[in-house]
């Protein structure tokens, strides 16, 4: 992972915290996770997650692979 690129995205204040929080955690889990693992392992609702997960593949910085979930570090 480049570190100036996980930078920009934690300091992009156009991502919302709940995003960054969510996007951070997908590129430091030890496994793929899902909606549903996200839910359980960060505590946050249902509707958030979908509201982040959402934002986060429209900037380019999630992808969903046959149900799960893939951070992408900005190049």
């Amino acid at each position: 992972m480049n570190a100036l690129a996980i930078r920009e995205v934690l300091m992009d204040d156009n991502v919302p915290s709940s995003a960054r929080l969510v996007w951070t955690y997908l590129n430091v889990a030890a496994e793929p996770q899902n909606g549903a693992s996200l839910i359980r392992d960060l505590g946050i609702s249902h509707g958030t997650v979908t509201k982040c997960v959402g934002d986060l593949i429209r900037r380019g910085l999630v992808r969903r692979v046959n149900g799960v979930l893939l951070p992408v570090v900005p190049q």
